[in-house]
């Protein structure tokens, strides 16, 4: 069993500012997971990095007219902003573009890949605009995926998250001039999934994930993997060895943003050896991902490491699925969006965590709507959660009591969606509700029962930090003590609890 993780948040574009449909996908959840890990003594390191070499930046910075290493420096700082203000703390965030690190590992998997025969060369056609001079692999070009039809980039498909054929795709134009693209041939690398598909299905069968992807997988493997491609002449992307043949496209890239940023933390923090931990089998790197990028991470990532000597973690995969906002889908171009910042300003991080967490997309697609936030803050946060405060500061501490069967089913229910293997931050959100419905109903009385407002301050930690925290200094260490020995997060102690 695992006892130590490396959590990964797959990398943002850094075009821009979060809003809350990112965070309600894999970034709330990787945090969350972190916490409550910590919370049960486990270790653990939460990385993510700025996707800096993806095409869409670059489209963007064109569209700007700026520079786009600097624009993607500056979302970055916006995006780590967000992130701290909703209370999400990644323990170290890298930014990609010219870091050495980065093109250290980006370089050490590729060439890896070639030495194994993972990677091989092939002649291929890939889509070019002639107007605009620009290749149309992803950022800039887009058409009909030839594996659901639905309208997609020939790089990773949002709907059904293939990876589209760019040669069969139809309708495949320009995104700066509308005009058809027209296919070149290209020399390309390629990662050869036939010749580790079985063994990479015998490794998945046995990594943590939910059923939506379980399903997707099956069916992948039943259609048949084809070569996926790894470089992107011409087009953005790390250029190795100063060559533009060997110019590895950002998919390719993503796990080595994840070792590079262990890498930099290992050797900025003396006290924190986390890239060392790729190297034990009681190592699990637990990916969190939306749905749409599930080839990149679920397939070629592993098959990157299958069978190397130096890398011994097992693995675990996370994905969501979107968020709507008042039941329209997110889009920044149309205003539609409400960025973190601002709800976070306007309410508190502990109320936008709690409620994205009872709401999350994990495995179909889920609905914002700021009626409904706002109507549930006032009974939560303007009600019930003021009153566990005021218990808990004004009342001593009694002798622990045991928790009576209530609560001990909560805190078991909240323990299994906690666990790496069955993980959902909404099944634990949904046990705190349990909790908070419980401790409403008992108001009734005008005095809540101890034990279950120490449990409710012991389980609140991961998803609301702040309240935890807060409701942690009015908790005796006897009580926080004993609950957490009739959960088994802690050795049970002689006469632990009374009654």
């Amino acid at each position: 069993m695992s006892n130590q993780f490396i959590v990964t948040i797959t990398p943002p574009t850094p075009n821009g500012d979060l809003h809350i449909g990112h965070i309600a996908g894999p970034y709330m959840a990787a945090d969350v997971f972190t916490r409550a890990q910590r919370l049960q003594g486990m270790q653990c390191y939460l990385v993510s990095y700025s996707d800096d070499y993806q095409s869409y930046l670059t489209r963007k910075a064109l569209e700007l007219g700026v520079d786009g290493a600097q624009l993607a420096h500056e979302n970055s700082v916006k995006i780590q902003q967000s992130l701290r203000m909703v209370g999400i703390e990644v323990d170290h965030w890298l930014e990609s573009h010219g870091n050495p690190h980065f093109e250290w590992a980006a370089k050490m998997l590729y060439e890896r890949g070639q030495a194994s025969g993972l990677i091989r060369s092939a002649q291929t056609q890939a889509p070019y605009c002639e107007h605009c001079q620009v290749w149309g692999y992803e950022g800039f070009a887009r058409g009909n995926c030839n594996h659901c039809g639905a309208s997609s980039d020939a790089s990773q498909c949002e709907a059904c998250a293939m990876a589209p054929d760019a040669a069969k795709m139809t309708d495949l134009k320009c995104i700066l001039c509308h005009a058809p693209m027209t296919m070149r041939p290209v020399q390309r690398q390629f990662l050869a999934f036939d010749r580790v598909a079985d063994a990479l299905r015998a490794r998945l069968a046995a990594a943590p994930m939910r059923g939506q992807l379980r399903r997707w997988l099956d069916a992948a493997f039943e259609k048949g993997l084809g070569d996926w491609g790894v470089t992107r002449p011409g087009e953005s992307g790390l250029k190795l060895y100063d060559d533009e043949a060997h110019r590895l496209h950002t998919w390719f890239m993503g796990q080595a943003g994840y070792l590079a940023a262990l890498k930099e933390l290992s050797e900025r923090d003396e006290a924190a050896d986390a890239y060392a931990l790729l190297s034990s089998a009681d190592t699990r790197m637990v990916n969190f991902l939306g749905m749409d990028c599930s080839y990149s991470h679920v397939l070629a990532y592993p098959a990157q490491v299958l069978g190397d000597p130096a890398f011994k973690f097992s693995q675990a995969f996370f994905t969501n699925a979107f968020l709507k906002l008042n039941g329209e889908d997110f889009s920044t171009s149309r205003g539609h969006a409400i960025w973190v910042r601002d709800l976070v300003r306007d309410a508190c991080a502990d109320s936008v965590r709690f409620y994205v967490s009872l709401i999350a997309p994990e495995e179909q697609t889920g609905n914002f709507s700021v009626d409904d936030f706002w109507a549930w803050r006032r009974r939560v946060f303007d009600t019930v959660l003021p009153h566990i405060y005021r218990q808990l500061a004004q009342e001593r501490a009694t002798p622990p009591a045991c928790l009576a069967a209530f609560e001990r089913g909560v805190a078991q229910r909240w323990l299994q969606c906690a666990s790496v293997e069955q993980f959902s931050m909404k099944g634990m959100a949904e046990q705190l509700m349990v909790l908070v419905d419980a401790i409403q109903g008992e108001l009734s009385s005008g005095k809540v029962r101890r034990e279950l407002l120490v449990l409710f301050a012991v389980l609140c930690g991961p998803t609301m930090p702040g309240l935890g925290k807060a409701l942690a200094g009015h908790v005796d260490d006897d009580e926080r003590t004993a609950c957490l020995a009739e959960l088994g997060l802690i050795p049970a102690q002689k006469e632990a609890c009374h009654g």
